[in-house]
């Protein structure tokens, strides 16, 4: 798999305009960890952390207990839809989020930089979707799950780019897809091929930097979610920003 490494904010975006257009999706990471959904992450010793009884549990017992605090329960239409919105509550699940939006990334890559203290190099990997369907499913376009009772786990060979209702407004706001693992998946990087799946590395040391940049151009957490915790979230986050830049003037 094909990896960059970045410095600058401007070549972030002069990576973006060379990157064939097919790659439509994209996901921050703070560090560079294995591309698997919640569910199935593994401890420091490599064992998953969660059984396959308790990757089930986890979404039956929400089901059981979340009806008295949603409007609209029985609107859900499938297990998938489930997961998208347990997820959203920390639900441990079998999806991972990707985004159209290949800034949102960049910012969720470098949003901790200023508690990272050893300068821990960020990433952001971007996806193919059609090619990774086509190569999982035997289809290139993205999955609908919204209207279909579930999606039958032998109807495909790995994980799978799907779409669905943006049954809240992160998801809608964070221009979110998912990819959906099967329960005995490996990490998506282990594809391992150019045409799915590419990896840029930002420099730890310089994080801080693109995050100031980011701000300057008015792209933060409130502009993504508008939102109080947002707000708050930008008020810290910009005067640490100005705490930095002061130092470093």
């Amino acid at each position: 798999m094909t990896s960059v490494i970045i410095n600058k904010l401007s070549e972030y975006m002069a990576f973006i305009e060379e990157l064939p257009t097919e790659f439509t999706l994209s996901r921050g990471q703070g560090g560079d960890y294995p591309l698997l959904p919640s569910a199935l992450r593994k401890d420091a010793s490599g064992n998953r952390k969660y059984p396959k009884r308790a990757i089930r549990n986890f979404l039956d017992e929400f089901k059981l207990n979340s009806y008295q605090y949603m409007a609209n329960p029985s609107d859900i239409e499938n297990d998938v839809e489930w997961m998208l919105y347990a997820q959203h509550y920390g639900i441990p699940t079998r999806l991972m989020d990707f985004t159209t939006s290949h800034i949102v990334s960049l910012l969720f890559a470098v949003e901790k930089s200023f508690q990272n203290e050893n300068d821990v190099d960020a990433v952001v990997y971007f996806l193919n979707p059609t090619k990774l369907n086509l190569l999982n499913v035997q289809q290139e376009k993205i999955l609908n799950i919204s209207g279909i009772p579930g999606i039958p786990s032998e109807i495909h060979d790995g994980p799978i780019v799907i779409q669905g209702r943006k049954i809240n407004q992160r998801v809608n706001a964070q221009k979110g897809l998912f990819v959906l693992f099967q329960n005995d998946d490996k990490p998506l990087e282990s594809i391992n091929n150019d045409e799915i799946l590419r990896k840029l590395i930002i420099t730890g040391s310089e994080a801080k930097n693109i995050l100031s940049s980011l701000y300057s151009l008015g792209i933060s957490f409130s502009h993504i979610y508008p939102e109080l915790p947002s707000v708050a979230k930008d008020i810290v986050m910009q005067q640490d920003i100005w705490d930095y830049i002061r130092e470093k003037n």
